[in-house]
């Protein structure tokens, strides 16, 4: 703030070029330049402004300036940045009083695991009664109201105002999963991490430019803890550049803190916590290995809060249910179907992999909706994961992809050695319910939606509409 007058953008943009003026002191930001106030910041967005409406908007009504990525024949004094919208998070973080810096903020990235772990921390916290917002794939919470919102992700400005609302709320934590697309390109940038976890694998291999890691870390506050898993040499090995502070976890006898699956049966997984010389073992209904390291880096922030592995471990087992992952749906005498959101040929392989270790001696259905935004590399790498862990494989589509359903058929079977061994159903409904009244009651029948890109309120229509076409009078959903 510079006094009274408001924020000075050349002190918060010391790399900007101003025009009309060496400085302009921000008060409020207009929503738009049509209902700006005398004295208020007016933004110009490129390709979604008129640039001469807005000129002529900001002059009558007496703006204080023109943030904009371009000098624009104007009279009035401009800020011109890089990026507006990583402009505005910055002067917004700025207006609320760094959010952030009041919680303890922890953030989430990764390949696979993002949304489980992330809620699977926010559980843990809470029963341990501290009061914890977040904000994932599913929706949001700023502590007290839970909310499951028609946008994406919140990043930039979005993410800061929530991060204000926790603080209003009185919470004292704040969980955020973390994109790492956005991150590259600064969406994270006006706010800092306590703690940040990496789940799954950190780096895609392909990318030019920095790594979402290596751009993340560079806001983790300077004693700030990074948690990764131990066999992710490549994520450790870019943590230890950046000369952070580290702990690992694992599956097996890897890590800081270790994870060991003892069985799955019936819907249930037990493990085994391991930190140190301390054990405790935990019942979980989110089961498979993949989840084993969602709970391990989970109970990792535990122990960081000073938490007891034997609580951490019956805290952690408390979460019986995460929509769209791994999600369990049971009806007596019929099959049991599973439902996960999928998204890549990894996330898919790890799905066939916990439903292929929990049957017992009935078969493995696999539904898989093609999602138009898939390669055909990926589309054939299903095909084979399909093809060596399914008893029985359909292939369908989800409704927006329909027109494109044969030609990504073809592709996907291009993995597969006997094709004739797979059904295509192009309706995904009917596939659905033709898998669920051909498997038997010792059958499972997992039913990969793909919801990728999807807001959090479109993943879970997307799962109420599957349970409607299950039969919803007899239908439950299956908690162990």
């Amino acid at each position: 703030m510079s006094g009274d007058q408001g924020i000075s953008l050349s002190e918060l943009f010391p790399a900007a070029e101003f025009s009309g003026d060496s400085d302009i002191l921000v008060g409020e930001i207009a929503e738009s330049a049509a209902v700006a106030s005398v004295g208020e910041l007016v933004v110009y967005r490129i390709g979604e402004d008129c640039p001469s409406r807005l000129v002529a908007d900001a002059m009558a009504r007496g703006a204080a300036g023109i943030l904009t990525e371009q000098l624009l024949p104007c009279p009035l004094p401009q800020c011109v940045v890089g990026d507006v919208e990583l402009a505005l998070a910055e002067i917004r973080s700025r207006q609320l009083g760094h959010p952030d810096r009041k919680l303890l903020t922890v953030g989430v990235m990764g390949a696979a695991g993002k949304t489980s772990t992330t809620l699977l921390i926010a559980s843990l916290l809470r029963a341990s009664g501290i009061r914890t917002s977040y904000v994932c794939d599913l929706g949001g919470s700023d502590g007290v109201v839970q909310t499951t919102d028609d946008d994406a992700l919140a990043t930039g400005v979005r993410l800061v105002e929530h991060l204000s609302e926790s603080v209003d709320a009185g919470s004292h934590a704040a969980i955020v999963e973390v994109s790492e697309e956005q991150a590259r390109h600064g969406h994270y940038d006006s706010i800092q991490f306590d703690i940040l976890i990496v789940t799954g694998a950190a780096s895609r291999s392909g990318d030019f430019g920095p790594l979402g890691l290596q751009c993340l870390l560079e806001r983790v506050t300077a004693d700030g803890v990074v948690i990764a898993p131990s066999d992710d040499k490549r994520a450790c090995q870019i943590i230890h550049e950046h000369e952070c502070h580290v702990l690992t976890y694992g599956v097996g006898t890897l890590g800081d803190v270790a994870v060991n699956v003892l069985e799955h049966a019936g819907g249930m997984s037990t493990l085994l916590l391991t930190h140190q010389d301390t054990t405790a073992v935990m019942e979980t209904a989110l089961c498979g290995d993949a989840m084993a390291a969602n709970h391990a880096a989970a109970a990792t922030v535990g122990l960081l809060i000073a938490l007891p592995i034997e609580s951490i471990a019956e805290r952690l087992g408390s979460l019986r249910e995460i929509p769209g992952r791994g999600q369990r749906l049971s009806e007596y005498d019929r099959a049991t179907v599973v439902v996960d959101a999928g998204g890549s040929p990894d996330r898919v392989l790890s799905s066939l992999q916990t439903c292929r270790s929990m049957k017992s001696n009935g078969r493995l259905w696999c539904v898989l909706a093609i999602d138009q935004a898939t390669s055909a590399e990926s589309l054939a790498r299903y095909g084979s994961i399909m093809e060596r862990f399914a008893d029985h494989a359909v292939v369908t589509s989800r409704k927006e992809a329909q027109s494109a359903f044969l030609n990504d058929s073809h592709s996907l079977l291009d993995g597969v050695t006997k094709c004739a061994a797979f059904r295509l159903v192009a309706n995904q409904k009917r596939a659905v319910e033709w898998a669920v009244e051909q498997a038997s009651p010792a059958d499972t029948v997992l039913v990969i939606t793909s919801q990728t890109g999807q807001s959090a309120r479109q993943q879970r229509s997307e799962i109420e509409r599957l349970k409607r076409w299950l039969n919803p009078p007899c239908l439950k959903v299956f908690n162990g």
